[in-house]
């Protein structure tokens, strides 16, 4: 039983732990069965598998913060009026659904509540990442720490060279131009680094940056629901984020992010 359904103010980590199981538990029921697939403007792919998942966690937030606003992927936004002070769920109900759709295990769900400023930007308060296949689940509260199912999570800085980085990153759907210069970057790095990883799930990417397994990541082309959570896991694990220029704002262009030492050497580089 949903143990949160008549609770008006339920706690945040709880809710995000709940909601992110339930949707998680739709996808993973779906994985591998038959799918009515469509291609999107941009290229990606939307599923039914998407908006089964995308249903459950706009309920959820409906029923119980009746009065924030939301941006999802497949949803959308919910209003372009942005008022300073109010709170935006920013969402991900299947991140890596070309994964999903080829029967390839490694997707995720990406949920994040973020509180609009005074500019309109969204500085993220809170947020979670689960892997449907394995129940992963890592969450982030500004402020609070970021957690690996329920295990404390803290980048180690240590003094692994840049030749020893073991790295990850994406291209989007970059085609042509913008490909050819996503793989000069690629080039550049992969010359001076251990090895790179791309597995096409940038929230699910982010996370396993925030536990340690990547020592950095970059990608350009990312939507706000990409990254909002799995930002927020990596900056209270203690690593650092920020755009392709200095700053970081989930919204802005590009992302890099990891160890210090190495998100500057990722960033000289790219």
């Amino acid at each position: 039983m949903d143990t949160l359904k008549n609770s008006p103010t339920p706690d945040l980590g709880v809710f995000l732990t709940a909601t992110l199981t339930l949707a998680a538990a739709e996808l993973k029921r779906r994985f591998g069965s038959a799918l009515a697939v469509r291609e999107k403007a941009d290229a990606s792919l939307c599923t039914d598998a998407d908006l089964a998942s995308e249903k459950i966690i706009l309920e959820r937030i409906g029923a119980q913060f009746p009065g924030d606003h939301v941006l999802s992927e497949e949803f959308g936004a919910s209003s372009k009026i942005r008022p300073e002070g109010n709170h935006i769920w920013v969402i991900d109900p299947l991140d890596g659904t070309s994964n999903f759709a080829n029967n390839y295990p490694f997707f995720a769900v990406s949920i994040a509540r973020a509180q609009i400023l005074k500019d309109g930007k969204l500085a993220v308060t809170a947020g979670g990442v689960i892997n449907p296949m394995t129940g992963k689940t890592y969450t982030a509260c500004r402020g609070a720490g970021a957690f690996l199912d329920g295990r404390r999570l803290k980048i180690a800085y240590g003094s692994k060279p840049f030749a020893k980085a073991f790295l990850c990153t994406g291209f989007y759907y970059n085609k042509d131009e913008a490909l050819e210069v996503d793989m000069a970057r690629f080039a550049r790095v992969a010359q001076k680094c251990q090895t790179i990883r791309r597995d096409g799930a940038a929230a699910l990417d982010l996370a396993l940056v925030g536990e340690g397994v990547f020592d950095g990541f970059w990608e350009q082309g990312l939507q706000p629901w990409d990254v909002a959570a799995g930002s927020l896991i990596v900056t209270e694990a203690g690593g650092s984020v920020r755009n392709y220029v200095p700053g970081f704002d989930i919204e802005g262009d590009g992302i890099i992010c990891g160890v210090p030492g190495v998100v500057d050497s990722i960033a000289s580089l790219i």
